[in-house]
């Protein structure tokens, strides 16, 4: 069914495939679309979906945006360049709708410039007090939500979404948690969904009969709110309905500031939460909320929704549609659930770049992210079967180069086999397995168990070599470290040994704390040290908190700050901040001190062959990195 044409209202769609809105922060300074926006929509409509909303436009640029570049809506000039985006949609073969938006208290100073503003006087996103929307200016957004509506309309997009869930203006209304209001816009739940129904009335006067309309709605928030619960959001979807919404889109909210990471939400976490809405409503469901292609189709035989939102797995491959069609879902980008496609935006903050996504590196630049044949065949070495060396070797052996792989170890994968072991990092494996599979089906020879060396190189004369051979863990100086009971952290994960029942961490950036986390679900008792005086600072903010919380909950021991004396039979000793001395008593102890690129063999090699450096062989980082060098070279060659 999931490919079966669907009629939504007067709109037709080729399938019921959803790109749900999804923000790009890649407007230009004044919020135009730009050649960038127009690729990444347009090859998502080629990939095979049937609707496509595009990300929340601003209603009201000057009160209302959430990130530093939103696309514009709130003024005639911006309609040449939406005119343009739902032309490059159509030629994709998509329909085209288009979400309008107004962040309220969920912005800040630093990004609108003054304070925000809300249903009440309540802290907005940056701690401020945000200011209280007067009655006579709640009116005159409900005429902007028409006029830009009408203005999509103009622009020759099929449909709108009013986007009213996540913690943005229209949800705040509806939340009894930040609406505070006595007057006839606050209150009962009738009395707070009044703004939206307000909203979606006017929109239905201005772009008459045949011309489709929806609200997004959360169906729940994970912080449980207790100002918005499930039953509110089956009576408002109710609402919405004899408003005249052709349609219901069914979200969820979760504060960014809690301690599961993204990959710990389960496949189709909110569908308990959809089917009552399902049943309630005579108009069609869109269901989301990490709902794959296999789900998807299941959910929709059973009745439990109409059409299927993919969200973030659309970003990592946006021919994921096409792939599943033909019969080719092994050849899916997996998404790897990382949430890195939202922590760069920075909503509600200043700063804040464009979208990117961990394992597509072609993300908004997909008019110039082309795969070229290559002009002529080379004999290309890759050295190092981790992340980057695999993605290199794909793409050159994509554009016809003759591409052989040496890994050292007896596996393809390098760390990001271990990086998949830690809780919640399952979501890794599934990219590890693609990686190995494209490089058998694309025809590179790859080898394991193979020593690169300068005279083993030589001798099979390679045209280029990219030099992908990851980095070592670093062994820091401290008395004792080489006498003691000391592991690393990949015989930890690997299970190459058994750590004790107290283990004391000497590193506490991502690799230290992961380490942590693993070993204190297994119960054991755990201390994570380092010389810093934060832990984890590489980590994305909203992922960091997150980390920090968890192993906190769950009792690891952060020291910080500390100065390390030796380590002994008994633990390490260590100095304290205050300079109190103390033994970390342990049965062992794991180093996470960090890592250095291997990167020794580059000069002997680039005197004798041109040489791509990628991955941590340049200097430790991560996956992100990896993927992207390692398909840039590959396309480079």
């Amino acid at each position: 069914m999931l490919f079966q044409p669907f009629q939504l209202g007067p709109m037709s769609l080729r399938n019921r495939l959803v790109l749900p809105p999804m923000g790009t922060n890649a407007a230009d300074n004044d919020g135009y679309i730009t050649p960038a926006v127009l690729g990444y929509y347009e090859a998502r409509a080629r990939g095979g979906v049937g609707l496509i909303i595009v990300e929340g436009v601003c209603i009201d640029q000057a009160h209302g945006k959430a990130v530093q570049h939103p696309l514009g809506i709130d003024d005639d000039r911006y309609l040449p360049g939406l005119r343009l985006l739902a032309d490059a949609i159509h030629r994709g073969g998509a329909k085209a709708a288009i979400q309008l938006h107004h962040a309220g208290r969920a912005t800040s100073r630093d990004v609108i410039g003054h304070e925000p503003v809300a249903p009440s006087a309540l802290p907005a996103a940056d701690g401020s007090l945000a200011r209280e929307l007067t009655l006579l200016e709640i009116r005159e957004l409900v005429a902007r939500f028409a006029q830009c509506a009408y203005r999509a309309k103009q622009s020759g997009f099929d449909a709108v979404e009013l986007h009213s869930a996540s913690n943005y203006l229209l949800y705040q209304f509806l939340s009894a948690k930040w609406n505070k209001r006595l007057d006839d816009y606050g209150g009962s739940l009738e009395k707070r969904a009044r703004f939206l129904m307000d909203v979606l009335r006017a929109v239905r006067e201005v772009v008459g009969p045949h011309f489709p309309f929806w609200p997004r709605l959360n169906c729940m928030v994970a912080d449980e709110d207790p100002g918005y619960t499930p039953e509110d959001a089956i009576a408002v979807s109710v609402m919405a309905e004899k408003a005249g919404a052709y349609a219901i889109h069914v979200a969820s909210f979760a504060e960014r500031r809690q301690r599961r990471p993204p990959s710990a939400t389960p496949r189709g976490a909110l569908l308990p939460l959809i089917e009552p809405i399902k049943k309630a409503v005579k108009v069609p469901v869109i269901a989301s909320t990490r709902i794959d292609a296999e789900l998807g189709e299941s959910v929709l035989r059973e009745g439990k929704a109409d059409l299927i939102a993919i969200g973030r797995a659309l970003i990592a491959d946006p021919e994921l549609p096409n792939k599943v069609r033909e019969g080719r879902g092994s050849d899916v980008v997996p998404c790897i659930v990382c949430n890195h496609c939202t922590d760069v935006l920075k909503p509600g903050q200043a700063g804040g770049t464009s979208l990117e996504c961990t394992v597509n590196p072609a993300v908004l630049k997909e008019q110039e992210f082309v795969l070229v044949p290559a002009k002529g065949p080379k004999r290309v070495l890759v050295i190092g079967g981790g992340p980057a060396g695999l993605e290199a070797a794909i793409m050159a052996a994509r554009r016809g180069h003759e591409v052989t792989l040496w890994e050292r170890g007896q596996r393809l994968g390098g760390q990001l086999f271990y990086a998949a072991i830690p809780p919640y990092k399952q979501t890794l494996l599934p990219l590890l397995e693609y990686l190995v599979r494209q490089v058998q089906q694309a025809g590179v020879r790859a080898e394991t168990g193979k020593e690169a060396t300068l005279q083993s190189v030589r001798q099979i004369e390679p045209d280029s070599v990219v030099l992908a051979a990851g980095a070592t863990p670093v062994v820091p100086y401290i008395p004792g470290v080489a006498t003691g009971r000391v592991l690393s952290a990949f015989q930890v994960l690997g299970g190459e040994v058994d750590p004790g029942k107290r283990v004391a961490i000497i590193g506490g950036e991502l690799v230290g704390c992961e380490v942590a986390e693993f070993l204190v679900q297994q119960g054991r008792s755990v201390t994570v040290m380092r010389r810093g005086p934060e832990m984890a600072t590489r980590m994305e903010s909203s992922r960091r908190w997150a980390m920090i919380e968890r192993l906190k909950h769950k009792g690891v021991r952060l020291l910080t700050g500390v100065t390390y004396r030796r380590i002994t039979d008994e633990g390490v000793e260590i100095g304290l901040p205050d300079g109190r001395e103390e033994t970390i008593s342990a049965d062992s102890v794991v180093l996470a001190a960090g890592a250095r690129a291997n990167s020794e063999l580059f000069q002997a090699l680039a005197n004798e062959f041109p040489v791509y450096l990628v991955g941590d062989a340049v200097a430790p980082r991560g996956i992100r990195e990896a993927i992207h060098e390692g398909a840039a070279v590959g396309c480079q060659i």
